[in-house]
């Protein structure tokens, strides 16, 4: 059985302590980490910040091997990172215990992360990993499910999910729209261009979550 937990973490346990600390105001969005070859490489959305000061600290901060801007709006920047293997860090933890972090969200130096576990033999190889190495989370929600999709978010964040049934009510999606992107980045107060890779990404993960369950 699957189990679905969410915690809060400070960075100095999980990533971009030194990062955060540098740039405080940078808001990051972690979507999803994926463990390849011994590698932790997550894709994440960095906004609300002065980007050459966050990623002058990226290229300096210790939990980081390598990174590269994929894709850059005004208002954020999407970026590709390798992390440093490190088993003083929950991220290490994840990845030997076959978690997957479905999204970690920063705010004033500490991260909310939501972690599926495979079963329970996981979590319990996390938390043993944790308490030897003197890691600090805080457990704000556990669910067990036989299957990830009926925990209900699908993998899609608070902001994802806010565009997209905004788009949804005010009729975004009819054919024609009953309103432009434009319109319906007033509603959210947000640009066109994060409005429009809000409900990309939505997107995604929606497909990810319902219709692929081969990964």
């Amino acid at each position: 059985m699957s189990i679905l937990t969410a915690f809060d973490v400070p960075a100095a346990d999980f990533l971009l302590d030194r990062t955060l600390g540098a740039v405080p105001e940078m808001r990051v969005e972690i979507e999803r980490v994926a463990v390849e070859d011994e590698e932790v490489t997550p894709y994440f959305w960095g906004a609300g910040g002065d980007f050459e000061a966050f990623e002058a600290a990226l290229d300096d901060d210790p939990t980081v091997d390598d990174v590269v801007t994929v894709e850059g709006h005004d208002d954020e920047r999407l970026y590709r990172v390798t992390w440093a293997r490190d088993a003083r860090s929950i991220v290490y933890a994840v990845s030997e215990s076959e978690a997957t972090i479905l999204q970690a969200t920063s705010e004033d130096g500490d991260w909310f992360v939501e972690i599926l576990f495979p079963d329970e033999a996981a979590l319990s190889s996390f938390q043993d990993h944790a308490a030897t190495h003197d890691l600090s989370f805080e457990l704000r929600r556990l669910h067990g499910a036989t299957h990830s999709e009926a925990f209900g978010r699908y993998g899609v964040t608070d902001e994802q999910r806010e565009a997209l049934v905004t788009a949804y009510e005010r009729g975004y999606f009819e054919v024609p729209g009953a309103i432009s992107l434009g319109e319906l980045a007033d509603e959210l107060d947000i640009s066109a261009n994060a409005a429009s890779a809000r409900l990309h990404r939505g997107y995604a993960n929606l497909v990810r979550s319902t219709l692929i369950h081969d990964e």
